[in-house]
């Protein structure tokens, strides 16, 4: 059921101006939480959670809907192979937990970090990320189809064979990521900058392409992406010239 997602027109054409890049805001977390268990066993639909640490905790195979998580620092909480439909988080941090093979499509997420979490495989197909940050995360394999990134960065993050079809990351930062083998068919670009990434394998058309920001090595990788072969002419022999 998770590994299904609904299509979706695709985003809007490359034209226009560049995206304001501004300050990512961080999580509002109280300075004095509580850190205790969640209430029930497992977690409720329609579940609000809010206001405490979790730590340590196993979550991992449960399943809801519309679970709303408001700030909430996760500590160590395994979430492997959960399903959260339609679940809202806001104002929370997550540290070290894990998230591989999670499925969690059409998740809001709005001021919210992942530190050094695992999220091998997670699925969030249709979603919306606004003022997020992955740093240092393992995301290999996670499918984000069809969502939309507003102020979102990833920072030294293992982006191998991710799946942003059709999403919309103008504007995202990547600072430092592995992006071998990235799907960004149909994805918007605009404004951002893969500068020192790792793109080898990336799929990519020339559409996407408009408004992305590169260094001259990856420019080459691009370009042998997109099917064109690059020769380097022979050095032509210096000949004396006639007196």
């Amino acid at each position: 059921m998770c590994s299904q997602y609904q299509s979706g027109p695709l985003p809007a054409g490359q034209t226009g101006p560049l995206p304001v890049v501004r300050a990512i805001k961080a999580p509002l977390l109280p300075r004095r939480m509580e850190t205790h268990a969640l209430p029930t066993p497992y977690v409720e639909d329609h579940g609000h959670y809010s206001t405490f640490v979790l730590a340590r905790e196993e979550l991992s195979g449960q399943v809801a809907s519309h679970v709303h998580i408001e700030q909430v620092l996760l500590k160590r909480v395994k979430l492997n192979e959960s399903q959260f439909d339609l679940a809202r988080l806001e104002d929370c941090r997550l540290e070290a937990c894990e998230m591989a093979s999670a499925c969690w499509p059409q998740v809001n997420m709005d001021r919210v970090e992942f530190r050094s979490c695992l999220l091998t495989g997670l699925q969030a197909n249709e979603s919306r990320f606004q003022d997020v940050v992955f740093q240092g995360c393992t995301l290999n394999l996670a499918q984000f189809r069809f969502s939309k990134f507003r102020s979102v960065r990833f920072e030294e993050c293992d982006l191998s064979d991710v799946d942003f079809q059709a999403s919309d990351l103008a504007g995202a930062v990547f600072e430092r990521c592995r992006l071998n083998h990235v799907q960004f068919s149909g994805t918007r670009l605009k404004g951002v900058n893969l500068a020192g990434c790792e793109i080898e394998g990336v799929h990519i058309g020339p559409t996407e392409l408009q408004g992305l920001v590169i260094d001259p090595v990856q420019a080459v990788a691009l370009i042998q992406a997109l099917g064109v072969v690059i020769e380097w002419p022979y050095a032509q022999p210096q000949t004396d010239e006639l007196s």
